[in-house]
């Protein structure tokens, strides 16, 4: 007989969501978009990278995480010829909702357990795992996840 306590399945491990990514040919017009239709101010957005910054190595992808009555979407340019590629790639075709991010708790344990499940990461993280300051994120091979793409992240 199994543990109760023991988490077998993703919704164990779910916090809560995180952000629906959406992907955009254009970052400048959705966020102007998004003011029209929700009726957000600029204290709603927040660009990745700020305007005016230019990180080493140029600007790959701009990001605006948008806050509309408290779900978060990640709106997604594009800008190098690798992320077009990669991208374009993706499950949605290029355009339109991209992947969910859930937040997680106990990542590694969680991709564990769904190691056991037969899914594995994939996507631009196909070597698992991946830290990046304040968080650690995997996306899910969307080959093992019946064409959903899904983000994981966990807050440290």
């Amino acid at each position: 007989m199994t543990n109760p306590a023991i988490k077998t399945q993703l919704k164990d491990y779910i916090v809560g969501l995180m952000h629906i990514g959406h992907l955009v040919d254009d970052l400048d017009a959705a966020v102007a978009s998004f003011k029209k239709v929700y009726g957000i101010t600029d204290n709603d957005i927040r660009l990745e990278p700020p305007v005016g910054v230019i990180p080493p190595g140029g600007i790959m992808t701009r990001f605006a995480f948008v806050n509309v009555q408290g779900t978060e979407f990640e709106l997604i340019e594009p800008v190098s010829d690798y992320f077009k590629d990669i991208l374009g790639k993706s499950p949605c075709g290029g355009a339109g909702i991209n992947h969910v991010a859930w937040q997680v708790r106990d990542i590694d344990q969680c991709m564990a357990v769904l190691t056991e499940h037969g899914i594995k990461p994939g996507h631009v993280t196909p070597g698992g795992v991946v830290t990046f300051g304040v968080k650690k994120l995997v996306y899910l091979d969307p080959q093992t996840t019946d064409g959903i793409l899904i983000e994981l992240i966990e807050l440290l």
